[in-house]
């Protein structure tokens, strides 16, 4: 089966609620790191969900906002089973046991230290009761601690959740953390469309899958990819849109959505600008600042952006400020 590239972007649109705000989407979660990140991806696809979503250590230990019907399966599918799943959680220290994993649970839930806890002072509470072997000395903090993949995925798996904002971390204490069925993956391959499995794993960072829903091989400009079910039919690419470097939109294969020298300017080591979506390829980067009330998003090659797709923009440069200034903020769009 031989699709183009033009046709699994205008599945993504049609499937993640960038044209009728359909609510599946939430099913992968949204990334909020930077905080007001995931309500950005909820508010420019007009979602109008007003359901309470949790805000907690998930994917690559990173702030995600889920549908708390959604946790309990995440759970099953982010806890390591095998020591290479646990070494992805550890990074570049050396994986312990993975018996640790449960010991660090059940001191998270026993040891919990109030009824909020930064990180430190949660890790405080149980480093000094796990192994040597859990808590290797930390040059930049010069002191002995919990690994810090084990510590955030520990938060997940003992059922604590973040406080919904703030660039700190502040937990609340633990609370449900039973674990349940999941169609964490199928979701992935229906919301992206045609992946490698390489793609679901970096985006889940929890090591090598043991089990895969059922695909079958497609090739898409030439290269050969993954689908599960069907491609939906879009009507139309997006537009315009303003999103950030991990917005739905955007997971998979990363020569789907943009040119090597774009990506090269959109996804960063550290400090990634957002994506500028036009016709739904990723053509350049923007970055926000404030001056007083107005929100001002500078957008490379503004002035070359012209007709449906300018408008979009300026149409989700008013979302995004309403995100972040609560309809106080006004916006301006300007040339990088």
């Amino acid at each position: 089966m031989d699709v183009t590239a033009a046709d699994v972007l205008a599945h993504r649109a049609a499937v993640q609620g960038l044209h009728d705000g359909d609510l599946g989407v939430l099913a992968l979660g949204v990334v909020d790191s930077p905080p007001n990140t995931g309500a950005a991806a909820i508010a420019v696809r007009r979602l109008g969900y007003d359901e309470p979503l949790v805000r907690v250590l998930s994917l690559r230990g990173a702030p995600h906002l889920h549908r708390p019907s959604d946790v309990p399966g995440l759970r099953r599918v982010l806890r390591p089973r095998t020591p290479r799943q646990l070494q992805a959680w550890c990074g570049g220290m050396p994986a312990p046991e993975l018996s640790d994993v449960d010991l660090v649970v059940e001191l998270m839930r026993r040891e919990f230290p109030g009824e909020t806890a930064t990180k430190g002072e949660l890790s405080a509470a149980i480093s000094p009761l796990l192994p040597k072997r859990a808590t290797p000395y930390c040059p930049s903090c010069k002191t002995e601690h919990v690994i810090e993949g084990l510590f955030r995925l520990g938060t997940l798996l003992a059922g604590i959740e973040l406080e919904p904002r703030g660039a700190k971390l502040v937990f609340r204490a633990p609370g449900p953390n039973d674990e349940g069925d999941s169609t964490l993956v199928s979701d992935y391959a229906h919301y992206v469309g045609p992946f490698a499995k390489a793609d679901v794993e970096k985006w889940l960072g929890a090591g090598p899958q043991d089990t895969w829903p059922e695909l079958r091989p497609v090739t898409v400009e030439g290269r050969k990819l993954l689908l599960g079910g069907d491609l939906v039919e879009g009507d139309e690419l997006p537009a315009g849109l303003l999103l950030f470097p991990r917005d739905p939109y955007l997971l998979g294969p990363r020569w789907l959505v943009a040119e090597p020298d774009v990506a090269k300017r959109v996804w960063r080591p550290v400090g990634s600008p957002g994506a500028l979506v036009t016709h739904g390829r990723v053509t350049g980067a923007w970055r926000y600042a404030f001056s007083g009330r107005t929100m001002i998003f500078r957008v490379e090659g503004w002035s070359r952006v012209e007709g449906a797709a300018r408008k979009a923009i300026k149409d989700q440069a008013d979302v995004l400020a309403g995100v972040w200034g609560a309809d106080v903020l006004e916006a301006t769009v300007v040339e990088w």
